[in-house]
């Protein structure tokens, strides 16, 4: 019986399904820092770290069968790629993934998204070609991330737990229900507020530099070294964290789900670019 012309061979099938299989296994062992690496087999050259961080991230934050769907996607737009994923895949995945959720979590949360809108708007400048500087990337993320990281903070587990603490303490102070009940409502608001924007501004302040550097330098060892992975995680959670806490795990793998799309798609888009320029 003859073959399908331009089916692969058994041999060659079989080799392709293991490397699919190392690749996976690869995802599966989770995110790592900047010295790993990881990349199907036999797609050329290694990509950077960065590509393997987002990727075990975005792995992991979904269920297993629409992770490994995902990643057979991935897999083959990786090998389509022949060679290093390049830098402008992130800002590919920044302005037409990442930005959208962040934009509808913003304006779920009453913000008018105006800082997280120049961060994107220098991410599409950036796939346009030109090089927005070190300063303007710096100017724009400290204001967008301190937005994300106070989106990302888990504020009604931290209220509940302060709200219970409070009422503990009002009652075996002699408070009475109905004081301790408004004391704890009081203490539990101040005291998660100055929390939540304390988690905010030490996340952005510790983020922002790294971040500017890279992507101004379009730099993917810079990074890489700036832990993408982390980035992935307070994206999603940005978008799961509510005032109901029922319900988070499902937000949490339905934004990992979206994002992984979207750098599915900024692949698939880098793949052909290199094809056409090939």
């Amino acid at each position: 019986m003859s073959r399908t012309p331009g089916a692969p061979e058994p041999a060659e099938a079989a080799e392709t399904t293991e490397a699919f299989e190392r690749f996976v296994a690869r995802l599966a062992a989770g995110p790592t820092g900047p010295e790993h690496s990881a990349a199907p087999d036999g797609s050329g050259a290694e990509p950077p770290s960065w590509p393997a961080q987002l990727a075990a991230a975005l792995f992991h934050g979904q269920d297993d069968r629409t992770a490994r769907h995902w990643a057979r996607s991935v897999h083959t737009a990786l090998g389509r790629l022949e060679g290093p994923v390049p830098f402008a895949v992130v800002h590919d995945w920044h302005a037409r993934a990442v930005a959208p959720l962040l934009a509808e979590v913003s304006a779920r949360r009453g913000g008018d998204g105006a800082a997280l809108e120049s961060v994107r708007r220098l991410h599409e400048r950036a796939l346009a070609g030109e090089r927005p500087t070190r300063q303007e990337w710096t100017e724009a993320l400290g204001p967008a991330l301190t937005q994300v990281y106070g989106y990302a903070y888990a504020y009604a587990d931290a209220y509940a737990t302060a709200s219970v603490n409070a009422r503990e303490y009002a009652m075996d102070n002699d408070y009475g229900e109905e004081k301790a009940a408004e004391f704890a409502a009081m203490y539990a608001k101040l005291n998660t507020d100055a929390n939540a924007r304390s988690y905010a501004d030490a996340n952005a302040l510790a983020n922002t530099r790294a971040l500017a550097a890279a992507f101004a330098g379009a730099d993917g060892q810079a990074f890489a070294r700036a832990y993408p992975f982390a980035y992935v995680h307070a994206y999603a959670l940005a978008d799961a964290e509510r005032a109901e806490r029922t319900g988070r795990e499902e937000r949490y793998r339905a934004a990992c789900a979206r994002l992984a799309d979207g750098l599915g798609a900024a692949l698939d888009r880098a793949a052909g670019r290199a094809r056409e320029d090939a």
